[in-house]
């Protein structure tokens, strides 16, 4: 937790939030996530506000299925990558994932190939960053296996991106691909193998 303490804080946070939105009952939770939510709307009207709040409330309103992505993944990229290195690629991934997303479905509803009303989509969670500090980890991964993993999981984001054409699947796709850019930007790849290593 102390080479991580920017993973864990967050994950703390998304534990109270969680807990928020399950008090406030189905409707309820529902009623947060819109008002904290990166759709077209908001971006037009408050994008800064939704953009940062977004990061701080999960669409499932189940907290435990996060934790191993935090403790697999997220905290490992923060231990290698530094907690500046992480944060900048985390919230680069995160804005370029939601703005391309959300650019999509406009183009979309534009075309007359989705419903005006997705204009108030609900768009929350933190997925978007955490693909980023994933594509920069994938620069961590012993070789050969470094761009064996780069190339399945990019593969397996654009097979779904391909077969589910959403604004989700896009922003996931693009998101990976931020964090995969980022990559020379990871210190000290050779000396701390993932999953091996200091990062464990």
């Amino acid at each position: 937790m102390v080479d991580a303490p920017l993973s864990y804080l967050w994950l703390a946070v998304l534990f109270v939030t969680t807990r928020i939105q399950r008090s406030a009952g189905r409707h309820g939770g529902k009623r947060i996530q819109r008002a904290h939510s990166t759709n077209l709307r908001r971006l037009r009207s408050e994008p800064s506000r939704v953009l940062a709040a977004i990061l701080f409330w999960l669409d499932d309103p189940r907290w435990w299925p996060y934790v191993p992505m935090f403790v697999g993944v997220v905290a490992p990229a923060e231990r290698r990558l530094g907690s500046w290195r992480w944060l900048f690629v985390g919230i680069a991934a995160h804005v370029i994932g939601t703005l391309v997303g959300q650019s999509f479905l406009r183009l979309l509803i534009h075309r007359g190939r989705a419903p005006q009303r997705l204009v108030n989509a609900r768009d929350v969670g933190a997925s978007y960053f955490m693909l980023g500090v994933a594509g920069a980890l994938s620069g961590y991964v012993v070789r050969p296996w470094r761009r064996r993993c780069q190339v399945a999981a990019l593969g397996a984001l654009s097979v779904n991106a391909i077969a589910r054409p959403t604004f989700t699947e896009v922003g996931h796709l693009t998101a990976f691909l931020v964090g995969l850019a980022a990559v020379p930007l990871a210190p000290d790849r050779e000396r701390l193998p993932y999953p091996r290593g200091r990062g464990r």
